[in-house]
Parts: structure tokens; sequence; C-alpha cells
């Protein structure tokens, strides 16, 4: 996995390095100089987004209360599990063993109900990117003065990605996974797995429990996951005004929308890197003329990410026992 770690990292930097050799540098760094304290706009939008998340989140977890001690809590394991995801390739999941760990081993939620809630947060939030893209993907087609080849990269990819989603959703819905144990049990090697098939059932049970019984937390999920994504449109609506070059909330969703729609197909690139910045600066290009515009907006969400990295980072060193417990988990993540 080594090789193929550093391979995703250098397919990383070279597209960054080719969006920096296509751009005005200069440019770049006088439209960087005008957003000021806006960058402190742009962070605070982003930390209710956070906090948004980490509601959506709680509605998995059946043995928290709605209480705003529990909810900072989740919030400082989000920010810790985001923080480690942001730094390693295949990120998708968000550094889920990490947060798994602090809810066992800091607040006593057994890792079955933990797992259980990471699985439904990330599917909550993956069907309402769907819900979001669809938003966006109609502006591009129906609103948009943007060239075909955008049309056909946005209803290709948003067709892929959304059959990938759905095909998530029918195997924990209607629990394929223990259908697929009870199969290998009857098998000779399948006895052996007796004990985690038992463990996938029970897996199998809390999920169809949340789709069919708590399906007020379902949908309350889902709400509070679509507003986050919006409100990702938002920041890039205030980046964009801030830089002095604004753009309408239109805008703001397609240019989200098609950057969703790259980093989903780039997952497995270390914080999407090089792959941001791209698609900023094509998009940005394509709805204003001003590629620069777009690496600047690229740099500025950089920016706000690395202070929630450093941030994340630090919170971690509350829940360290020992110097690097978090730093195996992580790597035990990655191996």
């Amino acid at each position: 996995m080594k090789p193929l770690k550093i391979l995703y990292l250098l397919i990383g930097v070279g597209l960054l390095v080719f969006v920096l050799s296509h751009t005005d540098i200069p440019l770049v760094w006088s439209q960087l100089i005008e957003i000021g304290w806006g960058i402190l706009v742009v962070l605070v939008v982003y930390k209710i987004a956070f906090v948004v998340d980490t509601l959506a989140w709680q509605f998995t977890l059946p043995s928290t209360q709605f209480t705003k001690r529990w909810l900072y809590d989740l919030w400082k394991v989000r920010m810790v599990g985001a923080a480690f995801a942001k730094m390693l390739p295949f990120s998708a999941w968000g550094g889920a063993p990490i947060k798994g760990f602090i809810l066992k081993h800091h607040y006593g939620i057994r890792y079955r109900e933990g797992t259980a809630s990471l699985i439904l947060a990330e599917s909550t939030h993956m069907i309402s990117m769907v819900l979001f893209m669809a938003t966006g993907v109609f502006l591009i087609l129906m609103g948009s003065d943007l060239p075909e080849s955008f049309h056909l990269f946005a209803i290709i990819s948003f067709s892929a990605i959304t059959i990938g989603i759905l095909l998530f959703y029918i195997v924990q819905r209607y629990k394929i996974t223990s259908l697929t144990g009870n199969w290998l049990s009857q098998r000779k090697f399948g006895q052996r797995l007796e004990k985690f098939i038992h463990q996938i059932h029970d897996m199998d049970e809390r999920l169809i429990q949340f789709y069919t019984c708590d399906k007020r937390h379902f949908i309350s999920a889902l709400f509070m996951n679509l507003v986050n994504w919006y409100l990702g449109a938002l920041e890039i609506f205030i980046i964009f005004y801030f830089l002095g070059h604004p753009i309408t909330i239109i805008e703001a969703i397609i240019l989200e929308t098609l950057i969703e729609l790259v980093r989903a197909g780039t997952f497995f690139i270390p914080a999407g890197l090089g792959s941001q910045e791209a698609i900023f600066m094509i998009a940005t290009e394509a709805i204003a003329g001003q590629p620069a515009l777009g690496v600047a907006a690229a740099l500025i969400r950089r920016v706000r990410e690395i202070v929630w990295v450093v941030w994340g980072f630090s919170i971690g060193l509350e829940y360290s026992q020992k110097p690097f417990d978090l730093v195996k988990v992580a790597q035990e993540e990655t191996n």
C-alpha cells in the first residue's frame, strides 16, 4: 500500500504544479490580499457547517442526548477525525476508526453503536450530497452558459455517483451483507466465521432500525446534511464576494457541485491536493473568465482547511493518554 500512497500523493502534487504553472501567480497573490478580514467570515461559516454536520451525526447515536454538552463533545470528536482524514488517502470515511476509538474510550459508546452511527452518518451525508448535486446539475444544464463539455461531465459523473450511493444504500436497507453471511455460514469455511457473521447481523439490524423505525431521525439527519452542502455553496459565495468579484448564489451552487463531483472521483488523493485547485481554476474561468480568481478561491479554502487541521490535531491531544495513541489508530486505518 505504501507505494500506492506515494503515487496518489505524487498525482496530487503533479496536479497542483500543473495548476500553478498555468496561473498568473502575482495576480493570484494580489487577489488573495483582497480577502482581508473576510477570511474570518469564511471560518465562521465553516464552523457553523461543522456544528450542523455534528448535529446530523448525533441523530444516528441513540445513546446520546440532545444537549449542548453532548453536541460540543461530538463536535470535538468530529474535528479530530476530520483532521486525520484530511491527511490520509481514501479519507471519504472521515477518519472513522479514530472517531470510533474516541467514542469508546472517552465516552463509553460501544464500538457496535459507534460503527453503526458512522456508517449511517456517511450514508445520510452521501444521500444528501446526491440531492444537492441534483440541484447543481439541473442548474448547469438549464441555467448556465457553461460549455457542452461541462454538461457532459456533470451528467456522467452525477449518474455514476448516484448509482454507487444507491447501491450502498440498498446493501444496508435490504441486509445484503447478512444474506451473504448466511450463505457463507452454510459452507464449511463459513462456520469459522460464525462470530463475525453474528456481528454483521447485529450491525444490519441497527441500520434497518434507523431506516425503518427511526424515520424522524433519518429525515432530520438528511435535512441537516443537506443544509451543510448549501453552506458550502454559501462559503464560495462569500469567498468571491470578499475577493472583489461577486458571483450569484446560483453560480456558487454550480461551482460547489463541480468541485464535489471532481472530489468524489479523486477521493484517493490526500486532501484532494491539486484536484480542488484544478477544478476551481477551470470552472471559474468558464463562469467568470478569470482562472487566477479560481486559484485564489481554492487557496483560501486551503487556508481554512489548514486552520481546521491544526485545530483538530490540538483537540486530539486532549484524547491521547499516550503521545501517539491516535497516530497508531490512523496508521491502522491506512494499512
